[in-house]
């Protein structure tokens, strides 16, 4: 169901017919002179890498901002009544699931970055290849790619949707017991109002996963009509964007170790 929602934004304007690198060059280039002359930062912007980034990002910091909550909650829950049991059970289910779940994201994003990187670096060669043998290498490495990129939208839509089941149980635990202590009922409700945070940003980072994974997938479908410009293409357009995954595995590596060091030991 929720899967629907960016496909329906890439598809308005995109032009259903035209080409990947046709795409590219509407929605990548900038006013200010040619590719050479970006910056890395430039390179990373517009870019599925840099998408990922900073939805990954998003995730991580909005995930350690309910920390702190979700421990007030449970210092606050300890004695008897409905809304102290159903407050403990939340904070105990997203301390145990939520901040794993993201942090193994985080890891995977580094790992598909890496992968990213390790696939240039071989078209980079300089080894003489004929058409059909550059073809036959892409066609590889692209489905090595959108395998990965469908593993880890499969994991980032495991985590919204349990984020989606998380919040109805929190907002169904609003109505028990209503004479239950000030205090509790606020700190629950700015908890939930963090987790819905964690939420959104869970959702843009499954639309990032799957925008990537939709371009893979067209390209692949596209290399397979043997168009050997758009194998040329495709083989140049791959190498271009090592800089941007560059980044994203520098910023992916910071979290995951900001992630080690605000971990349970």
């Amino acid at each position: 169901m929720w899967l629907d929602d960016s496909s329906s934004d890439r598809d308005q304007g995109s032009g259903e017919g035209s080409r990947p690198e046709e795409r590219v060059t509407r929605t990548e280039a900038t006013p200010s002179g040619s590719d050479s002359e970006q910056s890395p930062a430039a390179l990373k912007e517009g870019s599925h890498a840099g998408a990922l980034s900073a939805s990954c990002e998003a995730l991580f910091r909005a995930t350690e901002q309910v920390l702190p909550w979700a421990w007030k909650l449970l210092q606050l829950a300890k004695g008897p009544g409905a809304l102290s049991g159903a407050a403990r059970a939340a904070s105990l289910e997203f301390l145990d699931r939520i901040p794993p779940h993201v942090r193994r994201g985080v890891s995977e994003l580094q790992a598909f970055s890496n992968l990213w990187q390790a696939v240039c670096t071989r078209l980079g060669r300089p080894v003489a290849r004929s058409t059909e043998e550059l073809q036959r290498e892409l066609n590889e490495d692209l489905q090595l790619l959108l395998r990965g990129a469908q593993a880890r939208l499969g994991t980032t839509a495991a985590l919204e949707q349990g984020l989606l089941l998380h919040l109805g149980r929190l907002r169904e635990s609003r109505g028990t017991e209503p004479g239950a202590a000030l205090e509790l009922r606020a700190a629950l409700d700015a908890f939930t109002h963090a987790v819905t945070e964690v939420m959104a940003a869970a959702s843009a980072y499954r639309r990032a996963w799957e925008s990537a994974e939709a371009e893979l997938s067209e390209s692949a479908a596209w290399l397979g009509a043997g168009d050997p410009g758009f194998c040329a293409w495709l083989a140049e357009h791959l190498s271009a964007s090592v800089p941007a995954w560059r980044e994203a595995h520098a910023s992916s590596r910071l979290l995951q170790e900001l992630g080690a060091l605000s971990s349970p030991r």
